[in-house]
């Protein structure tokens, strides 16, 4: 169950003489503790071992109706996972005439870092001791990695989302500065180049059938920043639910400045057990342009719904992490509540 603070209040002073009357604020939140465990091939096992980590988030968001008679809808998180970060999902809608959201920001944009392939609980990667995300130029640790290593909508920028009838929608969100999630500029005045500008284009949707999830999508980052410039990452998948089981698969290619290109193929199922309990099993590999070998991944897992309380138990098995030659198993058991 998930239970949320209402703070309905009437919105005084300058807000109430420019027309807006109520507003409805929300404070909702999110904690998963979790435990992690890895046994390695490597080094006789020095990579090994296993530890507790946990992340918590608060948010707090808004939304009515401005003087002109459009809604919008704003807000921000905070986010511990071992280091505050108050820059979370940070945000103002604006709902414009003709299913049109006009959206300005950071973290907030529908991102291009997840596939839709059917999956419990946690992504492959996260499974599976991936460190490397957004912005890295590295494949150490491990070479897969779910969406656009880009990543664009993380940082300051602007975005527009148009609905297209019952089979979707299509999006684009610019970022003049990869790396600029809003802290690195002031509110006024002009502010330091901090890196590169990107650009997301995509479509997200069923086509007009029931059941069916469609993502096409791609990201570009350009500038003068050699570390972070002519980067393309690109995510498309396919998703089907029936019942009790969901199948699919995605395809996400990553081009580094670095030359090296990173393309992941995965495919993932689910089964709807019980009202509360939830089975999942997934594939992905991975061809890295520069290596020989293909890094390959199995994970399986079972979630299980405890009303207020989700839990889930997964484990996954890596062949040739990170393009090399060393094998890997991993666990990962996660509690965790919504409030």
């Amino acid at each position: 169950m998930k239970n949320k603070l209402l703070l309905t209040t009437a919105i005084a002073g300058s807000l109430l003489a420019s027309g807006v009357a109520m507003a409805e604020t929300k404070i909702t939140g999110s904690m998963d503790i979790s435990l992690a465990g890895r046994s390695s091939d490597a080094n006789a096992g020095a990579k090994s071992g296993s530890g507790f980590g946990s992340e918590t988030q608060l948010n707090i968001s808004n939304s009515g109706e401005i003087n002109n008679g459009m809604t919008y809808a704003a807000g921000f998180s905070m986010e511990s996972d071992g280091a505050m970060d108050a820059f979370e999902n940070a945000y103002i809608d604006i709902n414009l005439a003709s299913g049109t959201t006009l959206s300005f920001g950071s973290d907030h944009f529908p991102a291009l870092d997840g596939t839709i392939t059917p999956l419990v609980s946690v992504a492959i990667d996260t499974a599976s001791g991936g460190s490397t995300g957004a912005g890295s130029e590295t494949i150490s640790g491990l070479a897969y990695f779910n969406g656009s290593r880009i990543d664009a909508v993380e940082y300051q920028g602007v975005g527009v989302i148009q609905k297209l009838g019952d089979i979707g929608s299509a999006r684009i969100y610019y970022a003049d500065s990869v790396g600029n999630t809003g802290g690195a500029t002031g509110n006024d005045g002009i502010p330091a180049e901090v890196g590169n500008s990107a650009m997301h284009y995509a479509f997200a949707g069923n086509l007009g059938v029931e059941g069916l999830k469609v993502l096409v999508g791609q990201e570009k980052s350009d500038g003068a920043t050699t570390a972070k410039s002519d980067r393309k990452g690109t995510n498309y998948g396919i998703a089907y639910n029936f019942g009790q089981f969901s199948i699919g698969a995605s395809q996400v290619k990553n081009e580094l400045s670095t030359g090296v290109e990173v393309k992941s193929k995965e495919a993932g199922a689910t089964f709807a057990a019980s009202d509360n309990l939830t089975l999942g099993i997934a594939y992905a590999t991975s061809e890295i342009s520069n290596l020989a070998n293909d890094e390959d991944i199995i994970m399986a897992t079972a979630g299980y719904n405890l009303g207020a309380i989700s839990t889930s138990v997964t484990y996954s098995q890596v062949e040739n992490t990170a393009g090399g030659s060393t094998d890997d198993d991993f666990f990962n058991v996660r509690i965790g509540t919504k409030f």
